[in-house]
């Protein structure tokens, strides 16, 4: 990390953050379009207040003028979407080049950390809103 102080300096005083004013967090949405981004992990997720677990890729934007930004994608695993999310996966990791096993569902663990293996890898993820909703599709680039 950064000398803590520049970047202090930078915020309060070059940049003039008025806590009286201004938001702490500046993120804006991401527009619609398709990025090239590099895989960087997979994780298992879990909603507290559902109990619904998920698989999240999360990917850094590698080029132009959202360069260093994330897209997650997410694989959700509930009574509804479990069998979907299990072909989804399994065409992402065959388009990868990646053989996923029946074995790595064994569990969420087991399926996030055997997933986690496609890390370092670069795709093009296309992001597409409908009624304030995002999908994603995932393309590795050779």
């Amino acid at each position: 990390m950064e000398n803590l102080l520049n970047i202090a300096n930078e915020v309060l005083v070059t940049k003039g953050f008025d806590p009286k004013t201004d938001k702490v967090d500046d993120f804006e949405k991401l527009p619609d379009g398709e990025y090239s981004c590099l895989l960087e992990e997979v994780k298992n997720k879990k909603s507290e207040k559902t109990g619904t677990e998920w698989i999240e890729f999360k990917f850094s934007i590698l080029d132009g003028e959202h360069k260093g930004r994330y897209i997650w994608v997410n694989y959700y695993f509930s009574i509804k979407t479990a069998q979907r999310s299990i072909r989804a996966l399994k065409k992402l990791a065959y388009d990868f080049g990646f053989d996923l096993t029946v074995d790595s569902f064994a569990s969420m663990d087991t399926l996030a950390s055997t997933l986690n293996g496609l890390a370092g890898n670069v795709a093009t993820v296309k992001q597409t809103t409908k009624n304030d909703f995002s999908n994603y599709s995932v393309t590795p680039q050779q």
